[in-house]
């Protein structure tokens, strides 16, 4: 049989120490423990990657560029109404965060996520922002078109995606069932609080 393709060798390596980040979080998985997963010397490892800081770092940069591409799909669908297509947003974050990444994970990345001094550039706080502004703009649309009252649209979407990210904390497929209509009942109440009020009549009420 043939020696696998760098390529493919590393993504295994990475799907294995990802799977086990997922069960142990990051601090609790040793790189004895991802050498045994795939069955290669400790020190192979380094063919892949200098240290546990480079590794998380190789781990968040595909999680960006999976997130990244699918938000860009969504966000051209010219088929959706704005509200659709936050939606549709709203519910591959939740998706992306609870059942790819996994609160172990999710916890492991926020520092890096929002850390300054990251090692790698593409994982700077100017990478956050670019995904946050992908919500954003789709918000200020909604309150363009009169779906959604005028609100601050980073305010808004910093409430959206918190309550999204959230989702990987407490989701339990047995518990709670499948996970989309769950987030669509997280959406309908936000939206619904969005949504621009009545008005009230002069007088309306008064006897």
């Amino acid at each position: 049989m043939p020696p696998k393709r760098s390529a493919e060798r590393h993504a295994e390596v990475l799907d294995a120490a990802i799977e086990l980040i997922r069960q142990k979080g990051i601090d609790g998985t040793s790189l004895q423990d991802i050498a045994d997963a795939v069955g290669i010397k400790k020190g192979s490892l380094n063919t892949y990657f200098a240290s546990k800081e480079e590794l998380v770092e190789l781990i968040q940069a595909r999680f960006t560029d999976v997130a990244e591409h699918e938000l860009a799909k969504i966000a051209e669908r010219s088929d959706l109404t704005p509200d659709q297509r936050l939606r549709e947003l709203l519910y591959f974050h939740a998706e992306h965060c609870t059942l790819r990444v996994s609160s172990p994970v999710l916890v492991g990345f926020m520092q890096l996520w929002t850390s300054p001094s990251a090692p790698n550039g593409r994982h700077q706080p100017a990478v956050v922002r670019q995904y946050q502004r992908t919500f954003e703009e789709v918000v200020a649309e909604c309150s363009r078109k009169r779906i959604f009252r005028k609100v601050d649209p980073e305010l808004t979407v910093n409430g959206l995606m918190g309550s999204m990210s959230w989702c990987a904390f407490w989701y339990h497929e047995d518990d709670h069932g499948p996970l989309r209509p769950l987030v669509d009942k997280i959406i309908d109440m936000a939206f619904d609080g969005l949504r621009p009020q009545p008005r009230r009549v002069k007088g309306a009420g008064t006897k």
